[in-house]
């Protein structure tokens, strides 16, 4: 399909197959200003052939992606991160994967997908598998405030193989999706909960479906959830349903504060009792398993608002006992969305970069956005309640110190609790600059967070290529 928007003049925003990325696209129009610019920034276009959907990229395309699978895969082990698809510098999405191998401090090219996709889901099915599912895979450019469209939202999936370095078929959703979750559940035959998302029509959906390896098949849920959602959080409690919380409900700028949970005894989705204090999407969830907060879990961040998206620094803790949601009346430092959140092994939590601003929607139109990308982090401790800049306050800018490298959003970051690295957290890739002033685009850098002595970065190999809303899985 090829579509072609007028940010000023259209009577619906982004309605197209990219919508979901558009906030994401967004931030590297950010300027210091809090105004769009109208440089042109393309966001992810086709790195080769799909299996799923026909390719843009032409031949081209299609011989450089044959090329990539006639090279010899390298063999990641347990222990490694697996990084896979994303937007890359040139803002071309990518069906390439590497690894991040700690004992190295260096990442290493694997095989690649059939698909390029970009905002897409992985989630590990076995010690050894990981599976990749859905996202977008096209091209897009926004020029001169127009946001040109090519390409298709992903039904398809494929399971990397850590024996091999490849990837393989492994079914196809009923619906296309992206912005979605996948969430593995706590079940002997590893069935994974994939839930909302946006389809290739622009419709933000309500439903959901299982994946099931057995059969290799994806198989619907018995009902539909309380709200439509994309951009929204799923979290598996420890009692094994699953809290999904929050996200925007269509493309015209409306969050929602409603949550529903998933029982898999069921296969069904009952409204949770009380909604979230706040309306949130590109928020995170991140549940405590251990300490006083233990089966509790914390959400913070995101984006908010009735076509507006608003900044939030607030963050609630939902009681599964009760399903209540309370606010706390510590707030983070900064305001964050597409940020991070990682559960360290002390129990505190990490969260890292993201967008500090506001996106405006006027008439149903994407129409300013003002704030930064962040190169901040700040930890939570579940003891106390409070939120903690590492590297300190910084009382003139009214943020978090720079304590990150580089400014990210849409970045990934995945916890080593053993190995050559323990307790460090790999933070990879993202939309950003070395300057969170800057115009952001995909960045290769990446860097790890060591916890002792209330936290430092240092900066590691950077990965074969930049990569944004890409995936990141640690490997067993």
């Amino acid at each position: 399909m090829r579509l072609q928007k007028h940010l000023h003049t259209s009577p619906r925003w982004a309605r197209s197959a990219l919508a979901a990325l558009s906030l994401v696209g967004l931030i590297g129009l950010v300027a210091v200003s809090g105004c769009i610019n109208g440089e042109s920034i393309e966001s992810p276009s086709h790195d080769g052939a799909g299996a799923d959907e026909p390719a843009a990229g032409g031949a081209a395309s299609n011989g450089h992606h044959a090329a990539i699978h006639n090279l010899k895969a390298a063999i990641p082990v347990a222990g490694d991160v697996l990084i896979a698809g994303g937007a890359d510098a040139s803002n071309r999405s990518l069906a390439t994967a590497e690894y991040f191998d700690p004992s190295a401090g260096q990442f290493v090219t694997t095989g690649s997908a059939a698909s390029s996709r970009a905002g897409a889901s992985a989630v590990a099915l076995s010690a050894t598998q990981v599976m990749l599912d859905g996202g977008f895979s096209g091209v897009a450019a926004i020029k001169n405030f127009s946001l040109n469209l090519e390409g298709n939202v992903l039904s398809g999936a494929e399971i990397f193989d850590e024996a091999t370095g490849a990837f393989s078929p492994a079914g196809r959703m009923a619906v296309a999706r992206m912005g979605f979750t996948a969430t593995p559940l706590n079940s002997p035959n590893g069935k994974i909960l994939v839930v909302g998302g946006q389809d290739n029509l622009g419709n933000v959906l309500d439903t959901a479906e299982l994946y099931d390896p057995a059969g290799g098949k994806f198989i619907a849920v018995n009902n539909t959830m309380s709200d439509r959602r994309m951009f929204h959080t799923a979290t598996l409690l420890l009692s094994g349903k699953v809290l999904v919380a929050g996200g925007a409900t269509n493309l015209s700028g409306d969050t929602t504060s409603s949550a529903d949970i998933y029982d898999p005894a069921s296969n069904s989705f009952t409204p949770a009792t009380f909604p979230m204090d706040h309306q949130r999407a590109a928020h995170t969830a991140t549940l405590f398993t251990g300490g006083p907060l233990a089966g509790k879990v914390l959400i913070t961040g995101g984006v908010g608002g009735s076509s507006f998206y608003f900044k939030d620094s607030s963050a609630e803790i939902y009681d599964p006992a009760t399903q209540e949601f309370l606010l706390l009346s510590s707030f983070m430092n900064e305001p964050r969305s597409l940020h991070t959140a990682t559960l360290l092994d002390d129990g505190s939590v990490l969260l890292a970069g993201g967008f500090n601003g506001s996106v405006a929607v006027s008439g149903g139109v994407l129409s300013g956005a003002s704030g930064l990308i962040s190169n901040s982090a700040e930890t939570f401790d579940p003891n106390s309640g409070d939120f903690t800049c590492v590297g300190g306050f910084n009382t003139e800018t009214t943020r978090c110190n720079q304590s990150m490298s580089v400014a990210r959003a849409g970045h990934t970051a995945t916890l080593f609790a053993t190995g050559p690295t323990p307790h460090r957290v790999l933070i990879a890739g993202g939309i950003g600059a070395a300057d969170p002033a800057a115009h952001g685009a995909a960045v290769s850098s990446a860097e790890l967070f060591n916890p002792a002595a209330g936290g430092s970065f240092s900066a590691t190999g950077a990965m074969s290529t930049a990569r944004a809303l890409h995936t990141a899985t640690l490997l067993h």
